[in-house]
């Protein structure tokens, strides 16, 4: 039960921020309708084993998972014995938690981090590519144990929203805040969207 419970905020939470971020960029929104539109069609719900035919939607996916990390610190680890990283020395038993945040949002790794672009997980024939810096279920032989069934849920609802509706903000909104809010995960703070059917 702890599995689904977990997946199921964190699922929820990127699925809040990609909607918000698709909101404030339509041009990329139009991008994976019109993909859906090509490859799938209004009539038949997306499936996840078509995937690798919907770069533009995967793309937007990592991105989504990426500009806004929903577990900012992963949970903690334990060194089974002593080892040092760049000059410490870590004695066995310290916890450690990987900062999933900082490398999201780390220059080095991703010009403009502050920048939704899902094109930057796009290579040159428009294939998804994966850097190695990108890690939202953490990293390592204890990576998260739901990775699969979040990817397959944020994929299909996404999908399933993308199909059927155009979101954006209302009129005279006030722009949203993206700093975001950190509970038990890092929620993005209140905003209203609209929900436009696609279908008339």
């Amino acid at each position: 039960v702890g599995v689904f419970d977990a997946g199921t905020e964190t699922t929820t939470t990127t699925l809040g921020w990609a909607l918000l971020y698709l909101a404030l960029n339509p041009a990329w929104q139009r991008k994976v309708q019109e993909e859906l539109d090509a490859v799938v069609g209004s009539d038949e719900i997306p499936a996840y084993s078509r995937r690798e035919e919907l770069p533009y939607t995967e793309a937007t996916i990592l991105e989504s998972q990426r500009i806004r990390t929903t577990v900012p610190l992963s949970v903690p680890h334990c060194t089974s014995s002593p080892t040092s990283l760049q000059g410490y020395d870590i004695p066995a038993h310290t916890q450690v938690w990987v900062n999933l945040w900082s490398v999201h949002m780390d220059p080095a790794y991703w010009p403009h981090p502050d920048t939704f672009d899902p094109g930057r997980f796009l290579d040159g024939s428009g294939r998804v590519k994966v850097p190695e810096a990108f890690m939202p279920f953490s990293t390592g032989r204890r990576i998260c144990l739901g990775e699969q069934l979040a990817k397959m849920e944020l994929f299909l609802f996404l999908t399933s929203l993308l199909q059927q509706f155009t979101f954006k903000l209302p009129e005279g909104a006030p722009e949203p805040d993206l700093s975001g809010v950190m509970g038990a995960t890092l929620l993005p703070g209140p905003y209203k969207i609209l929900a436009i059917c696609r279908k008339t």
